[in-house]
């Protein structure tokens, strides 16, 4: 088993990368994104751009995910003690499993986002991994990664489908113990698991799209981006003089105070006296002002302007690495994300968006209110299913 998980990491995280992939097709027709990758040619970039590294992304979470679930599996109690109950052995695997997708779901945002992370991440380097991976909220408190917008749902409704209708399907269609059957029922039998397969892949294959996109928005605890130019406005303004209570110009008058006016100020002009100025004329006269030389001009030469390269902007928490700039205009982004500044709100609306700009790239032509059930979402979403090869 450890080997076969270790085995299927690079193969694991091109899917990732392949239902991660946000190409609305608004951008597609403006020429602004590449149209959407196939997983064939998902692959070959990955292996252009990154090569063995990025095959080998999310190793490091997967192993975790292995070691846990090895010891959880010593500490399943329901199935030890309650094994031979045959009613209650169908639930104990349900019970066990919601105490560990809760766990799960860490693991899982930490392959996910390790995964899709344009920074190639150090594995020494545990500190630097986690503030590329975690926003400061989410380190700081670490449950509320649970907290994600729809991301706890949609796998506990994974994986509901597969313990409470593909499993039990499965055991009553091929049962494991004390079952002969001829030919052609052994041979209905297992069309009838496949179908059940197929049905089951048509309904968690949408839901593990909208997993992925969701696990890789981080929680930032409502703090919202803030742009740098509102930023720079909001320094000048308040360096400004403060002003309580400004009054209209039409009603300065009465706001400035009254000054008495000086005595000097309220007398009329007198002329000035004959003597004062002829004094100033003979003072001027007898005064020798430096003859004035031309400017003698010299060329100096141009020199070039330097361009200093200017830094990026800082991050909107500030202790925050940059997941990395998704311009959408280079070549060397592996996937193109959905964007952080536009947040899902929740599996439904995940959905919808999705839907909305993936699929049908009309917004307003779903109607997209609280009316719109998710089945018909979910049926409206043929080109999710495609999402998992």
């Amino acid at each position: 088993m450890f080997i076969w998980n270790v085995l299927t990491v690079p193969f694991n995280g091109v899917v990732v990368r392949y239902r991660a992939a946000s190409h609305p097709k608004a951008s597609v027709e403006d020429g602004s994104i590449p149209p959407p990758p196939t997983f064939l040619s998902m692959t070959k970039r990955v292996w252009r751009l990154q090569g063995v590294e990025g095959l080998t992304r999310g190793l490091m979470p997967t192993i975790g995910i292995i070691v846990f679930s090895m010891l959880f599996w010593r500490f399943d109690f329901a199935k030890v003690y309650v094994s031979p109950s045959p009613p209650f052995n169908l639930w104990s695997g349900p019970i066990s499993n919601l105490i560990s997708t809760s766990i799960y779901e860490v693991f899982l945002v930490a392959i996910y986002r390790s995964v899709t992370s344009p920074r190639k991440l150090d594995v020494l380097n545990a500190r630097e991994a986690l503030h590329v991976l975690f926003s400061l909220h989410e380190r700081k408190k670490p449950w509320a990664i649970l907290q994600t917008p729809g991301l706890l749902p949609a796998l506990f409704i994974n994986l509901g489908v597969y313990h409470f209708f593909t499993q039990p399907l499965t055991d009553i269609l091929l049962p494991w113990r004390g079952a002969k059957f001829s030919t052609l029922e052994y041979a209905i039998r297992v069309g009838g698991v496949i179908f059940v397969a197929l049905l089951a892949t048509i309904v968690r294959a949408p839901l593990e799209v909208i997993a992925t996109r969701l696990a890789l928005q981080r929680n930032y605890g409502g703090i919202e981006f803030v742009d740098d130019s509102e930023s720079t406005n909001a320094a000048s303004a308040s360096a400004a003089p403060f002003i309580d209570n400004p009054t209209p110009p039409s009603d300065l008058g009465s706001a400035v105070p009254q000054v008495a006016p000086s005595p000097t100020a309220t007398s009329p002009l007198t002329a000035v006296p004959e003597t004062q100025t002829t004094v100033e004329t003979e003072l001027s006269e007898k005064v020798e002002y430096p003859v004035e030389k031309p400017v003698e001009t010299t060329t100096a030469p141009v020199q070039p302007v330097q361009t200093v390269p200017v830094a990026p902007p800082a991050t909107p928490n500030g202790t925050d690495l940059e997941r990395g700039p998704l311009a959408i205009d280079s070549d060397d982004i592996v996937v193109h994300l959905h964007n952080e500044n536009e947040p899902y709100l929740g599996l439904l609306d995940c959905a919808k968006r999705i839907v909305a700009e993936e699929v049908l790239c009309d917004y307003e032509a779903l109607e997209l209110n609280s009316t719109v059930s998710p089945g018909v979402v979910l049926a409206q979403a043929h080109g999710l299913w495609v999402r998992n090869p």
